[in-house]
């Protein structure tokens, strides 16, 4: 039995959706040994991942309750841990994950609490066998959002998103022992997939 973690993060408009799709298909096709599969997000739609979205929608500055939502992403993620992912993964799954304890450290870094504070609120989560990251300009990312439906949330501005992406960026100093990949997501979206692809190839993250 071998569970697999996986988990995308990037900007909004990064494309993540997108790659969840195509990964979902390649682990499914890849082997009948990969007969049961987890495909899930954060914020969850749990208690506190409704409250987290309530703000996402009314709150337009993006530096406001930042101490608010970095304790709702964090229970959210314990709640979604306990109830969802770790059961999926004692029992051999493959879980798929859009956003994880990553996006935290980036955006609430970024809300302006102090970078230690952020990580120190994260200790004990469990680590991925493989972060996916979509690094692409906050502003070619902002254009695909708004082109794509014309929201406004809370962190769409592009100042604030050039500093998640930096805050990103930093990650693989940030945890030398975690497995990262980077990828090149300002490409068309069959390229960036075919980036994907070979770097969980590379990676030796799936045995079968």
């Amino acid at each position: 039995m071998t569970s697999v973690f996986v988990v995308v993060e990037g900007i909004d408009g990064s494309g993540k959706g997108y790659v969840m799709m195509r990964l979902q298909e390649y682990v499914m096709g890849r082997s009948k040994k990969y007969d049961h599969l987890l495909l899930t997000r954060e914020p969850t739609h749990g208690k506190y991942g409704e409250k987290l979205r309530e703000i996402l929608k009314t709150h337009k500055d993006p530096y406001s309750a930042s101490r608010e939502c970095l304790s709702l992403y964090t229970s959210d993620r314990k709640e979604h841990l306990r109830h969802h992912i770790e059961p999926a993964l004692a029992k051999g799954y493959v879980v798929l994950c859009d956003r994880y304890k990553y996006s935290t450290i980036a955006f609430q870094q970024a809300q302006g609490i102090p970078l230690g504070e952020v990580i120190k609120s994260q200790e004990g989560i469990l680590a991925p066998n493989l972060t996916i990251l979509l690094d692409l300009p906050a502003k070619t990312a902002l254009q695909r959002v708004l082109g794509r439906d014309g929201s406004n949330e809370k962190f769409e501005n592009e100042d604030f998103e050039e500093k998640v992406r930096q805050n990103y960026l930093q990650l693989t100093r940030l945890f030398p022992h975690e497995k990262f990949t980077v990828i090149d997501a300002s490409k068309e979206k069959e390229e960036v997939w075919q980036q994907v692809k070979k770097a969980v190839e590379d990676s030796g993250v799936l045995p079968y």
